[in-house]
């Protein structure tokens, strides 16, 4: 079927189109044109002046509704990717700690759901080899010491899907861990770390960071750490909690304004509960609670995930910051696709690309998705 996308405001990497449309067929991008005639064959889509982007990306996303992604149930995995693709997310990374049965249970997941399979850009897991001082939400239970030999088992437990990894820069032993994971074209993060901005600057082969600010050693004028990290090396890609909760809003805005904008990543590290309305859930059979102040564990107060989605953070960073929504987008879009090597064929609206499209209006309220 050839798609046709008229009246809309079509955001490319270099600006906003308007009064043209968008052609798309079997699944490709094909065109922008100004004057198109259409067949009784072709399915027209009236944009009515709403915007038109690239699908979104959570590339650090850990649930939503009822579920996360370490179920065994084919069923909760489905309506997982239901509530994210219903709100314009065509790209994710599910999220795990690391925990073996979870990780087979996501692997079977993935491979036994076809409608789903290819929003998956690949596993993210957060740890095991983190610093516990640092854990935040993550079971200690599934924090270890750098091991080579228990990575490369959770390397064949994944099944080719593994493809980010969040690691502590100071532990003894690391350097193996990186160049291990850089052979199997898997990209380490820095996080969940108490590491001092030397150690990890002196530590080669990041490729991203961990929800800055959030389980890291912090910024200070006399003894920088983890968190300066990106305001010094800009060339690694930076994930940053756009909710408002994780990071205070005026922490969201210094992100902004000043990490390159070609590198910055907004995220929800939504969990349970994300797009329902706010109460007390189940996560890894522990109570968490569900408010304003994020998800939060029942017995401690801790918070371990957010209730947001893509929306709600765009929503929420574009009334921050005041950003350009060009910029802001990219961060959800093109950004993404460039850290995981897949914006050949993603993150963008341009010819010859994957047409995964969705439309939405000015305030992020998404009114449709074209994914296939």
């Amino acid at each position: 079927m050839r798609y046709i996308i008229k009246n809309g405001r079509i955001i490319l990497p270099e600006g906003i189109v308007e009064g043209k449309s968008l052609v798309l067929e079997d699944g490709i991008i094909k065109e922008i044109v100004e004057d198109l005639k259409y067949s009784g064959d072709d399915k027209v889509i009236d944009a009515r002046n709403n915007f038109v982007s690239p699908g979104f990306f959570d590339t650090h996303v850990h649930g939503a509704s009822l579920y996360g992604f370490e179920t065994d149930r084919p069923d909760e995995y489905y309506s997982i990717c239901e509530i994210l693709l219903s709100n314009g997310v065509t790209t994710i990374m599910p999220t795990l700690i690391c925990n073996e049965t979870y990780i087979r249970n996501l692997v079977r997941n993935i491979n036994s759901v076809p409608e789903f399979k290819k929003m998956i850009a690949g596993i993210y897991l957060e740890g095991p080899f983190v610093n516990p001082s640092k854990k935040g939400g993550i079971n200690p239970e599934y924090i270890r010491k750098p091991d080579v030999d228990y990575l490369k088992k959770i390397i064949d437990i994944s099944g080719g899907w593994l493809r980010m990894m969040t690691i502590a820069p100071e532990l003894d032993g690391i350097d193996n861990i990186i160049e291990l994971l850089l052979q199997n074209d898997i990209i380490p993060g820095f996080g969940h770390s108490n590491a001092s901005l030397n150690t990890a600057l002196n530590t080669k082969g990041v490729k991203n960071m961990t929800h800055l600010f959030n389980a890291m050693s912090g910024i200070s004028h006399r003894a920088p750490g983890l968190a300066a990290l990106p305001f010094v090396n800009r060339d690694i890609f930076v994930e940053v909690n756009g909710d408002g909760i994780h990071i205070d809003n005026n922490i969201i805005k210094m992100a902004y304004l000043n990490l390159y904008r070609d590198k910055l990543i907004f995220i929800t590290d939504a969990v349970v509960s994300a797009g329902k309305p706010y109460g007390e859930y189940i996560y890894d059979n522990k109570k968490v609670v569900s408010s304003e102040r994020g998800v939060r564990y029942s017995d401690n107060d801790v918070l371990m995930g957010s209730n947001n989605l893509i929306p709600d953070v765009l929503r929420n960073v574009t009334h921050v910051t005041g950003g350009d929504i060009v910029d802001i987008l990219r961060t959800v879009t093109l950004n993404p696709a460039k850290l995981l090597g897949i914006d050949d064929r993603k993150g963008s609206i341009e010819p010859g690309k994957k047409a995964d499209i969705v439309i939405f209006d000015k305030d992020f309220r998404v009114g449709e998705v074209i994914f296939g």
